[in-house]
């Protein structure tokens, strides 16, 4: 088959949750059919990696895009019934060279990651379409609402209203609406009842984080934290835990680090350095290096949906992981049993510092973990069942 493949990041490097999830996609995808990616580049250094991906792709067409100008483009759309993210993940040359393409090839699939792609997709019902949202965006901008002051809080309400009318119009044009966890699909269900829902998880490679891979560094007591800075969930999440869960723990446990490890730390992160024993890396080539450091991961979300890779991963490398209920939900009963949870400042502090106290209870628990992980999240089932989606839709 010839698959048109739209996505809304280039997904490569693999160094996000939502370009990991893609790149898999591809790469199963491309093993069996022939696959012409369109995608936007928000980061000018990732345009060099097309030549990566045409290992994978027939084609690949990569169309820059400015975020800064895109949501001043937005703006006008606040007086319109439009959700912004269509105007903010808009590009007339990635409309063009869509166009292009489907007006010169004739493909059985067409296959959009996120929701900001729909808008791409051609529209005649003639090709199969499939729509992979990962995470019902709308439920995402809702809760950031209860979290932001005015005027954001009315902006990301008014996002949460309007996106959701758009996710029910696409996903009950598509032939198949897939998302990462049964919880998003529940959410989905809700909004676009006469839709065609499955759930597709993600994996992790077991083998990458594994804890033979980098050996345990002995550097003192530390907690690591993983993700995109840039992120606001992320943000606000290692904003709470350095300003109430850290300074718990260092009462008990004078010496702890908290290790926050990812790249595009923004003021606000940055700032976080004032706390004593926080550590922010920014860019790092290899996140095993800092989970060598870290006798526990924490993933202490306020706002949180789908699959926190992030938890996946360290319990894969072995560690232990403190995470709040919400930042657990999309995990499996039996994954998410293995997890530490707390929902104040008190409790997440007190699962910490328990874990760093008893090394062997720590160590026990992380080993149980890397087995569960490993039996329940690997990509090779969750991309078996994606071709099997793929494969067996019935075109009109």
């Amino acid at each position: 088959m010839k698959i048109l493949y739209l996505c809304h990041r280039i997904p490569y490097p693999r160094n996000k949750g939502e370009k990991i999830r893609a790149f898999h996609q591809l790469q199963a995808m491309s093993a069996r059919h022939e696959v012409d990616l369109f995608t936007l580049v928000d980061d000018p250094a990732d345009l060099e990696h097309r030549a990566a991906l045409s290992k994978w792709c027939r084609r690949v067409a990569a169309v820059p895009i400015r975020p800064a100008l895109a949501r001043l483009r937005a703006l006008p759309y606040l007086f319109t019934e439009t959700p912004l993210t269509l105007p903010c993940f808009h590009s007339t040359g990635l409309r063009s060279e869509v166009d292009r393409a489907f007006a010169a090839e004739q493909y059985d699939r067409i296959f959009v990651y996120s929701s900001a792609m729909a808008q791409y997709a051609p529209t005649n019902g003639r090709v199969p379409l499939l729509i992979d949202l990962v995470d019902v965006d709308s439920d995402k901008w809702t809760q950031y609402s209860a979290s932001a002051r005015f005027p954001y809080s009315a902006i990301y309400r008014r996002e949460g209203r309007f996106l959701a009318r758009y996710e029910r119009s696409i996903s009950e044009k598509a032939a198949v609406a897939i998302v990462s966890t049964e919880r998003e699909a529940g959410l989905l269900r809700a909004i676009a009842p006469e839709a065609r829902i499955e759930v597709v998880p993600n994996g992790v490679n077991t083998e990458f984080f594994s804890p033979s891979a980098v050996a345990p560094e002995n550097s003192g007591p530390a907690i690591v934290f993983t993700g995109d800075m840039s992120y606001f969930p992320n943000e606000d999440a290692v904003g709470f835990f350095a300003s109430e869960v850290l300074p718990l723990i260092r009462r008990a446990i004078p010496g702890v680090r908290f290790l926050v490890v990812g790249r595009n730390p923004g003021p606000k992160v940055l700032r976080l350095q004032q706390f004593e024993g926080v550590t922010i890396t920014g860019f790092v080539p290899d996140v095993r290096t800092y989970l060598a450091q870290a006798q526990v991961a924490t993933a202490p979300f306020l706002i949180a949906a789908g699959i926190q890779n992030k938890i996946l991963e360290a319990m894969s490398y072995g560690l232990p992981v403190v995470a709040t209920k919400r930042a657990t939900q999309g995990l499996s009963r039996r994954v998410g049993e293995l997890v530490e949870t707390g929902e104040t400042a008190q409790e997440l502090a007190a699962r910490v510092v328990a874990l760093l106290r008893d090394s062997g209870a720590a160590r026990r628990k992380g080993l149980a973990g890397r087995v569960r992980v490993t039996e329940e999240y690997r990509w090779e089932a969750a991309l078996d069942s994606l071709m099997h989606l793929l494969e067996a839709v019935i075109p009109a």
